[in-house]
């Protein structure tokens, strides 16, 4: 169970369906499977919501709360979640991945980028271990013992009779001569060759070797690999220019605001014209989901083309989805899902609508702190003035489903 229950004992009043049924049969809701065990015995779609938040599925009650939600007010809820997300990455923005206005992939994408964004990790190859290196002080002691060996040597045979020290290396000498005669080579000659040869590199390495040949063809084809890469990114990636993607979400972002003040024809229209300029962003999304919102798939036209039940609920989660899952910003996914559950529940029990905004003829987008704006209050009554208490009641529409 959540912590912060603030949406217990509150009611919603912004919605179209009241009963599980009616949202499936008339705008095709479909129950997650994985969660059928919580819709056993439900019947009322708004406790469902709050049923599925209480056990911190705040995406499955998300999904369902966009079904019976009035779509006006389900616009003025997709707005309010892109302004959160716009502030968090005005916050923290997302590191950028692209090409930029002449082609080029930009600096953190080059193939050193790749390399790390792929977690390409080459195979670490048998390389000898280091040759140790004799410090000052570790020549120092070595010349010391082997004073000390030759002192000992000599004094020890200084203190041999002669006679037999002469007799100790004729026999050496005559072990020396055989085995010179079978090896071809004085043992004291050996041991001259020995010491030159510690004096060459033991850790030759033979630049023909399989193993190393081996190592020279996989780097070449992963080099290969990568710049082809780069040649494909530059082919299919948009080329980004940030002053026009700015110009195309603020552009979105005041066709929503428009539609929400007036969903007529010619703002759904301008909605579905910018909305397909962007629709990889959630300002275009959301444009489009207004569009969708209107009901008339050719609202310029003679004749109403009726949207499909479920498309404007589907574009929204889909809205909510491209949010949470947006890179860069202050919240986790499920931290996103959780904030935006709450600005729903505030936008549909009433308490945070756009005609505040309206009235004050300042568009929340428009402001320099997004979604951390503070929302106008109206003024405080004077104290000899007691205001009646709101009461909510569900809300009917006044007009056709489609024009709102």
């Amino acid at each position: 169970m959540a912590d912060k229950l603030d949406w217990m004992n509150k009611h919603l009043v912004l919605i179209r369906y009241v009963t599980l049924k009616d949202v499936i049969e008339k705008e095709g809701y479909k129950i997650p499977p994985d969660l059928e065990e919580h819709f056993a015995g439900a019947s009322g779609a708004e406790d469902m919501i709050f049923k599925l938040a209480g056990f911190e599925h705040y995406k499955a009650a998300l999904e369902l709360m966009a079904y019976i939600a009035h779509k006006r007010a389900a616009v003025w809820w997709g707005y309010r979640c892109v302004l959160s997300l716009l502030e968090e990455l005005r916050i923290k923005p997302a590191e950028e991945f692209g090409i930029d206005s002449i082609g080029n992939i930009d600096s953190k994408t080059d193939i050193d980028a790749l390399k790390a964004r792929l977690a390409l990790e080459l195979p670490e190859w048998p390389q000898p271990p280091p040759i140790p290196k004799a410090g000052p002080e570790d020549l120092a002691e070595i010349e010391g013992n082997l004073a000390k060996i030759k002192a000992d040597y000599q004094k020890a045979k200084a203190s041999v009779d002669p006679e037999m020290l002469k007799l100790v290396e004729g026999a050496m000498e005559a072990a020396f001569q055989d085995f010179k005669s079978v090896h071809g080579i004085h043992p004291m000659e050996l041991m001259k060759k020995l010491g030159e040869r510690l004096k060459v590199d033991p850790y030759v390495v033979e630049v023909k070797a399989p193993l190393l040949q081996r190592q020279a063809l996989i780097n070449a084809k992963v080099q290969a690999g990568m710049t082809e890469m780069k040649d494909t990114l530059k082919t299919v990636l948009p080329i980004k220019v940030p002053a026009h993607q700015k110009k195309l979400q603020d552009g979105a972002l005041d066709a929503v605001y428009r539609w929400i003040a007036a969903p007529d024809a010619e703002n759904s229209q301008k909605c579905l014209d910018i909305g397909n300029q962007c629709t990889d962003t959630p300002a275009g999304l959301l444009s489009l989901v207004a569009f969708w919102s209107f009901g008339d798939l050719m609202p310029m036209g003679e004749q109403t083309v009726h949207t499909p039940p479920g498309l404007a609920p589907n574009g929204l989660n889909g809205l909510f989805l491209m949010c949470a899952l947006s890179k860069g910003g202050t919240r986790k996914p499920k931290e996103r899902f959780e904030e935006y559950f709450r600005l729903g529940v505030e936008v549909l029990i009433g308490a945070d609508n756009w005609d505040i905004f309206l009235a004050e003829g300042k568009a929340p987008h428009k402001e320099e702190q997004v979604s951390g704006a503070a929302k106008p209050q109206k003024p405080a009554p004077p104290e000899d003035i007691v205001e009646p208490v709101n009461v909510y009641k569900r809300w009917k529409p006044e007009e056709p489903d489609e024009g709102n």
